[in-house]
């Protein structure tokens, strides 16, 4: 069976309904679609302003993105529900290498974050020696 039949015909939980797949992530990413542009416009037009040094202009337009963000983040966790949804859970003799999956995941991101918290750290402190060394110059 191709993937388009499949998802056509997986029916799944959102928006308190049970619809089928195709509808579900078009509907959502229509709309993730939709608030990321208006952030980016919001972004723009707020930058257009804040050159004109209109700061009390600009704080709807701040306070607009903030709700976009919250908006996308909710529609994120609806993605990851859909994708959990569409996913299932292990039978019995799957249980115990799923967990051992998820736990070495869960240690690998960890990881990763803390490398790239150590790397960002490290850009920094170049950045600040390399400033340093050119106000050395400078004077």
């Amino acid at each position: 069976m191709s993937s388009i039949g499949s998802a056509t015909s997986t029916v799944i939980s959102y928006g308190g309904e049970e619809v089928d797949l195709d509808t579900a992530l078009d509907d959502l990413y229509k709309s993730i679609q939709h608030n990321l542009n208006h952030s980016q416009c919001a972004v723009r037009e707020m930058s257009k302003l804040r050159e004109e040094d209109l700061f009390f202009d600009c704080l709807p337009i701040h306070f607009a993105v903030c709700d976009y963000v919250d908006i996308l983040n909710d529609l994120f966790k609806q993605l990851l529900d859909i994708s959990s949804q569409v996913l299932g859970k292990p039978n019995k003799d799957e249980k115990e290498e799923y967990k051992k999956i998820c736990e070495e995941r869960k240690i690998r991101k960890k990881r990763d974050k803390e490398q790239a918290k150590q790397e960002a750290k490290q850009a920094k402190e170049k950045e600040l020696k390399e400033q340093e060394k050119l106000k050395t110059i400078k004077e």
